[in-house]
């Protein structure tokens, strides 16, 4: 199944191997890979090299390292977890900004809302109720729950009614980019209750399989959730400034009054 490794960036290329062999069916999940004894050879690489290129298909989420008598490495199934935190690694260099992801979500989110409609099952259309019940008596400070995870909750399972994987993984990871975002500028209850009202009409868009309702639904829910943020977040970034500048003022007097601060 495998080749001799390059000796430059021998570890490379036996990781490139490895993912190609996965990739063909030729290795499945839950399948054990030979000893490191067998894959050296194989390769002809170093036990060092080696153990380099299983730890990294390790973080890649491709396999999973065991230790023990029935030990070794064995192939998994990539999660949606570890999909997710390599793509935010990446678009944490990316300088993203709200519009950034007020953008993507209205060109998304209208479709899949769309497309659910005509597809979602009555299990889904339940669970979907039972979200905006616990959110309601969240805000009524009745239930521990967590109120983010609902939220997120809540698009995931209109995502994955869809059927379409690709829709739905890209979804769960735009809704979480937004929790991130709520998190750093902590909206009050008034947003947390102008988004339970949009849920609560896009359920019963989805309730009467009406897929024009549940996109216009969908498209109102994203533009005044980008609204409330955006402003909130201007309120921040004013606030900040006028901090900034208290501060600057206070030192600038102490300067000019030989070191003892005075009152601006």
């Amino acid at each position: 199944m495998f080749k001799s490794a390059r000796s430059s960036k021998a570890s490379e290329h036996i990781v490139e191997q490895i993912r190609k062999a996965i990739f063909e069916g030729k290795l499945r999940p839950g399948d054990r890979l030979p000893s490191e004894t067998h894959l050296m050879k194989s390769f002809r690489v170093s036990r060092a090299t080696l153990r380099e290129a299983l730890r990294a298909l390790e973080f890649l989420g491709f396999l999973e390292i065991r230790k023990g008598a029935n030990g070794g490495a064995f192939v998994t199934k990539v999660d949606v977890e570890k999909a997710r935190d390599l793509f935010l690694n990446f678009l944490h260099f990316q300088d993203l900004s709200l519009k950034d992801l007020s953008e993507v979500r209205l060109i998304l989110e209208p479709y899949v809302a769309e497309k659910s409609a005509r597809v979602i099952t009555r299990e889904d259309l339940g669970r979907l109720q039972e979200l905006n019940q616990e959110c309601e008596l969240l805000l009524q400070g009745q239930s521990n729950a967590d109120l983010r995870l609902n939220e997120i909750e809540f698009h995931r399972i209109i995502g994955r009614a869809t059927g379409n994987p690709i829709l739905s993984f890209i979804l769960e990871f735009v809704e979480n980019l937004l929790v991130d975002a709520k998190e750093v500028l902590h909206p009050d209850q008034e947003f947390s209750k102008r988004v339970l009202m949009a849920h609560k009409r896009i359920v019963e868009a989805l309730c009467k399989k009406d897929p024009e309702m549940a996109r216009e639904e969908m498209a109102r829910h994203v533009k005044e959730v980008e609204n409330d943020l955006s402003s909130l977040q201007k309120e921040r970034q004013t606030a900040s400034a006028k901090s900034l500048e208290r501060q600057f003022l206070v030192e600038l007097v102490s300067e000019k009054g030989g070191g003892k601060t005075q009152e601006v």
